[in-house]
């Protein structure tokens, strides 16, 4: 056991008899021990007791490390006995994000977060969550792990880029605000803790129009309705969820094929232990792989956008001193058209240099036969308005 200093009262107790034998006769006897810091460190505190446990368990037999844990009850024991046996896996964890800079730890931060994501969820669950975030959906997370549910908001919102969520977001919900915020009428993003008391209640009464994803079991149950808009008639309306939501389907099928595709077997929700990506760079790789599929995804969505898109704007003389806020006016039927086009090879840029991902991004082309409601769907999105607003004059018509 490798230890700061030497322990020799508890090096005592090892060597006698073990803890776990004289605890078997005594019933409802649980031993654990639990990491708690002031700051954000969850992931390096993760990290720690993975290894851990992978040190002193062999084969998810938990005997030694049981044994080991069980001595501290001995009053006789050295109060920081404990800390010795955790500096050094501590000292290990700190290494290597205490010398890097802000942005190697976000990097770092988001691979580990985009491998947990990975690992708990298999490629057509993955696709499906990615596809109802696209298009702006109500979405709970689940997870007795909360610092699962951080990964997990992270990881999403990368996989979104060059898209921004522009809603509710609130990756660990306090107990007292759950009920409250699964009603909330605009999109979300909520991780609820399953091991809170009112969790199991919230959870099986979910609002229709609620997608529930469990990373506890690699499992996503789509909402039966969708946010719509509510000007439509209630059976125009409950034909068109039903249609959106069997494309939804169709399309995350697909996506989750050729992640998987992309990918090794890397779903693992029920490991008891951290895959670190620093030992482990196949793991970030093939996140890295979904991370590109998806962006490729969007890009071909976002294929032909400011090529639709009139901008306007008044010309200020020069008594004016206000500057003017310009207008952009979106054509949806040129955009659903050149759609139509790329899906059937005759819409290619002018500059084929211009698109890097060109050839990448072009099997991802929706058919408008196939996926006429999700691009509908897709156009109403305050991520779409968004990423239109932010774009250059220059890469639009102007007037």
């Amino acid at each position: 056991m490798i230890v700061s200093s030497e322990p020799n009262v508890f090096n005592q107790k090892l060597q006698g008899q073990s803890w776990s034998q004289m605890a078997a006769s005594t019933s409802d006897v649980v031993v654990g021990v639990a990491l708690i810091s002031d700051r954000n460190e969850t992931f390096r505190m993760r990290e720690t007791l993975s290894l851990v446990y992978n040190d002193f368990c062999r084969r998810h037999l938990c005997k030694p490390l049981v044994d080991i844990l069980g001595n501290f009850s001995d009053p006789d024991v050295e109060e920081s006995c404990l800390q010795m046996i955790l500096e050094p896996y501590l000292s290990f964890s700190t290494s290597k994000w205490a010398d890097c800079s802000l942005r190697e730890q976000e990097l770092q931060f988001s691979d580990i977060s985009g491998t947990q994501l990975m690992q708990s969820l298999p490629p057509v669950p993955l696709a499906l969550l990615f596809v109802t975030l696209l298009l702006e959906q109500k979405v709970v997370l689940a997870s007795s792990r909360r610092g699962m549910l951080m990964a997990a908001s992270d990881a999403i919102m990368q996989l979104l880029k060059p898209l921004q969520w522009k809603h509710l977001l609130v990756p660990l919900v306090p107990e007292s605000m759950m009920n409250d915020l699964v009603h909330y009428p605009a999109p979300f993003v909520l991780g609820i803790p399953t091991d809170e008391k009112k969790s199991s209640e919230i959870l099986s009464a979910l609002p229709e129009d609620v997608t529930l994803v469990d990373l506890d079991v690699g499992r996503v149950m789509l909402a039966s309705e969708f946010v719509h808009d509510s000007s439509s008639t209630s059976s125009t309306a409950q034909s068109i969820t039903r249609a959106l939501r069997s494309q939804v389907l169709y399309l995350a099928e697909s996506l989750g094929g050729t992640i998987g595709a992309a990918i090794d077997d890397s779903w693992a929700s029920d490991s008891p232990l951290q895959v670190i990506p620093h030992d482990n760079n196949n793991k970030v790789d093939d996140f890295v792989s979904i991370r590109n599929i998806c962006h490729d995804f969007i890009l071909e969505l976002l294929s032909g956008v400011y090529s639709c898109c009139l901008w306007i704007e008044e010309k200020c003389g020069e008594e004016c001193t206000d500057a003017n806020e310009p207008a952009i006016i979106f054509d949806e039927e040129r955009f659903v058209g050149i759609k139509k086009l790329r899906a059937e090879g005759l819409h290619l840029p002018l500059f084929q240099d211009k698109q890097k991902n060109r050839s990448s991004s072009s099997e991802f082309c929706l058919g408008i036969d196939h996926f006429d409601l999700i691009l509908e769907a897709f156009l109403r999105t305050q991520s779409l308005s968004n990423f239109i607003s932010h774009g250059d004059k220059e890469s639009m018509m102007f007037w």
